[in-house]
């Protein structure tokens, strides 16, 4: 079994599938498989060439002050399916007891601002945002709005993939590391 929708690390060409191996012991030992999976955030093992790709379809995130981070842009459509896909994989073909979110947010309060998110935002609220990113930044004319926006591009991807794998798998489990400060992380992080 080969997973097909994110790069595959090289390693696994010497090491074998390490989910499948993962899978064998725990069900030899009885004990539940849950894959944790690291979203939005590249890290530092994801293929030069792929982030690359990234960067270059603007699918990468940016700060307010216009700096291109390695994380991808939780608004982008292709990003979004891209994350709903990988998870969804592993939830239908392994028989995984469950799956798990990671970096399922922003890095901080400050991304993304890159130029698709501009433009999907303004697509809608129905309007054009002339002084981006001002106008979503403290004290900005659209800031709640803007609010509001990021956190439903998390949620989206959280509920697709919830209900795809449930259809897939009406058993598995789904969980999720999340910041425990609500009342100042869901506008932080999101």
């Amino acid at each position: 079994r080969r997973l097909v929708v994110l790069p595959v690390a090289g390693e696994v060409a010497t090491r074998g599938d390490q989910i499948a191996e993962c899978l064998a012991a725990c069900k030899k030992y009885g004990v539940e498989m849950h894959v944790w999976k690291v979203n939005w955030n590249t890290g530092h093992r994801v293929p030069k060439e792929f982030l690359e790709r990234m960067r270059s379809e603007g699918r990468l995130q940016e700060s307010s002050k216009g700096k291109v981070e390695p994380w991808l842009c939780p608004s982008h459509p292709e990003n979004q399916a891209l994350e709903i896909a990988a998870m969804v994989e592993v939830a239908r073909d392994y028989e995984v007891a469950g799956i798990h979110f990671d970096y399922i947010r922003y890095p901080d309060g400050d991304h993304c601002y890159c130029a698709g998110c501009r433009a999907r935002f303004g697509k809608v609220v129905g309007a054009e945002i002339a002084a981006w990113p001002k106008a979503v930044l403290p004290g900005g004319e659209w800031r709640l709005r803007w609010l509001e926006w990021r956190r439903e591009n998390i949620n989206a991807v959280v509920r697709a993939v919830s209900e795809q794998a449930r259809a897939a798998k009406p058993t598995i489990k789904i969980s999720a590391a999340v910041f425990r400060n609500w009342t100042t992380d869901r506008d932080g992080v999101g």
